[in-house]
This record gives C-alpha cells, sequence and structure tokens, in this order.
C-alpha cells in the first residue's frame, strides 16, 4: 500500500496557525485548515461569532491544550450531529456556554 503523493509521499499537515481574542485576551491556535472550516461553519451554523465558541471550548477544557480541545469538540460536534446521539456532557456544556454569550438582535 502506497502513501498518497503529497510532497514526495509523505502525508502533509496543513496547519494554520491564527490569533483570536478569548475572553478578552489575545491567544494564537494552530489548527488544521479542515478544523478551522468546520469550526467557522459550527459558529456560523448556531449564529455566533468564532471567539465566542472557542471561548466556550476553552472554559470547559480539562488538561487539554486548546488546539486539542477544539479538534475534539469538532469532531465530536461533527459525528453526533444530526444521528439522533447525544454529545458528551462537555460538547453540550461547551455549547451551552457560547449560546449565553449570543448577542441579542
Amino acid at each position: 500500500m502506497s502513501a498518497p503523493a503529497a510532497s514526495g509521499g509523505h502525508l502533509r499537515s496543513q496547519v494554520v496557525k491564527r490569533s483570536l481574542v478569548v475572553g478578552g485576551h489575545k491567544t494564537s491556535v494552530s489548527l488544521e485548515e479542515t478544523f478551522w472550516v468546520e469550526l467557522r461553519s459550527i459558529a456560523h451554523n448556531l449564529g455566533i461569532h468564532l471567539s465566542q465558541l472557542v471561548g466556550s471550548i476553552d472554559a470547559e477544557r480539562q488538561h487539554s491544550n486548546l488546539s486539542s480541545a477544539i479538534r475534539l469538540f469538532v469532531f465530536e460536534f461533527r459525528s453526533h450531529n444530526g444521528n439522533g446521539e447525544p454529545m458528551s456532557p462537555g460538547a453540550q456544556a461547551v455549547l451551552s456556554g457560547a449560546k449565553r454569550h449570543m448577542p441579542i438582535h
């Protein structure tokens, strides 16, 4: 079985570092582009700002760095979205926290 032909046959991670203001503090987060796209999509579909969602993930994470916590949240949200299975209490807390800070229209 051969490896994909991305850069000489090696898999390449397309990690993108972005700066965000989370909880009033500027921070940098490094994620693969796919996770950035999905995270923005989730925030958009919830009607909240990306920084609100990341802030809620940051507030609820336990024992992991922020980038890892974001990846886990995106994975869980996408794998449970639409299949009827409940999300973990941590992921539900992230959504509740993010929605508490929704702008009033």
